[in-house]
């Protein structure tokens, strides 16, 4: 399963329930953060931020408990995403679920591993997997394997099954990176399984925007009854159109879910405004994503950087700030930080803006995603990617 090396002990240690913050001790004490007499190591480790969990765990919780994906299709995408991202920690927790309330077995586990390509997967399960191997290595999700999920799913299962892959990715990079180690109860992967070895590719992807049509037509706001509205005003922020948030009101209770864990990203985290800007532009560069790229080139000038900067972060040479480009590298490729660079990290960094940075890069990965696949067009206001790299 790994790809570059994952750790056996914890860059950071849980905290114990008395360390935390009170209203993340009481929320964790609540069933899917408590199992088998513990607080769950992942959310004990990400209990270092609270401000970040808690404008997470909407996003988290809807994925995981409300989607509108069956629960077997929904292990099937989050079981691969871990896969392809080398998680052994998610890999091991998503055994236990979709064997118990799923009914996987050992042959499925061992199809899982292979992925899309195994011959027993139906054509909507394969379609499914597909989604979550291009999510991963590409940000994008080829015409054959749309077509394949639209011809199984409807559009808050295709949505869904988009953000489950991301959000896993995410937190399979936290996972990694912060040495997340497997709870009382749960086992890793079978060292008999298949290692994954896909990733996402060394050169930098077009910019363009993927189709010349979008895929999912943004819904006008017009239409929207009261409570539609109410959320449209809340998501779209100064902005009078946003093709995104728009494309995205196709599924409110998502969009509703995932807005606090989006204004903590954008608004309200503990980097510098420079920092995530710096952080999104690079994400957005790596991942092909014009549309980001175009709503951010501006925002980021605004938020201190220069049009040398810009340019800088486009081709990866960025200096000041550089370390936040290696690191968005490192995560992109490998889902992992290296002890180097990590040193490097901790040294100019705090625990939370490292966190930070973690979830801002699978966020904007998830946004890019969203974009590239979707094929959501450049707003009037935005202008298309122009730089050399």
């Amino acid at each position: 399963m790994p790809q570059p090396y994952r750790l056996t002990t914890p860059r950071v240690a849980p905290l114990t329930l008395d360390q935390m913050d009170p209203d993340i001790r009481a929320m964790l004490q609540r069933p899917g953060g408590f199992e088998h007499g513990q607080v769950l190591n992942v959310f004990a480790t990400l209990a270092h931020h609270p401000a970040l969990l808690k404008r997470w765990s909407p996003l988290a919780n809807h994925l995981l408990f409300k989607s509108s994906l069956p629960p077997r299709e929904r292990e099937l995408v989050i079981m691969r995403a871990g896969w392809m991202a080398g998680s052994p920690y998610e890999w091991g927790q998503n055994v236990a679920i979709a064997r118990d309330e799923c009914g996987f077995t050992d042959k499925e586990f061992h199809a899982l591993a292979v992925g899309s390509e195994d011959p027993l997967w139906g054509p909507g399960e394969m379609a499914l997997l597909c989604l979550a191997e291009q999510i991963y290595t590409q940000q994008f999700i080829e015409d054959d394997v749309w077509g394949a999920l639209t011809a199984h799913y409807d559009t808050t299962q295709i949505l869904d099954a988009v953000f489950t892959a991301c959000n896993y990715t995410t937190l399979a990079m936290a996972l990694n990176v912060l040495g997340v180690q497997l709870d009382k109860g749960w086992e890793g992967p079978d060292a008999s399984l298949p290692v994954n070895t896909k990733r996402p590719g060394d050169t930098l992807p077009s910019m363009a925007i993927k189709r010349a049509e979008p895929r999912l037509e943004p819904l006008a706001v017009e239409n929207f009854d009261e409570r539609g509205l109410e959320l449209w005003n809340k998501a779209r922020g100064h902005l009078e159109k946003i093709n995104i948030i728009q494309t995205m009101m196709h599924h409110p209770d998502l969009l509703r879910r995932w807005m606090p864990f989006f204004s903590h990203c954008l608004h309200k985290c503990e980097l510098s405004l420079r920092d995530r800007e710096i952080v999104i532009l690079r994400v957005g560069r790596l991942c092909g994503a014009g549309y980001e790229w175009a709503q951010h080139e501006t925002m980021g000038k605004d938020r201190g950087l220069s049009d040398a900067d810009v340019a800088a972060i486009a081709d990866g040479s960025l200096q000041e700030g550089g370390l936040l480009v290696e690191a968005v590298n490192q995560l992109h490729r490998t889902s992992m930080i290296d002890d180097d660079l990590w040193a490097r990290l901790s040294a100019a960094y705090s625990l939370q803006q490292i966190l930070d940075l973690i979830f801002i890069c699978g966020q904007y990965r998830m946004v890019s995603a969203g974009l590239n696949t979707l094929a959501v067009q450049l707003d009037d206001y935005l202008e298309p990617y122009n730089h050399a790299a």
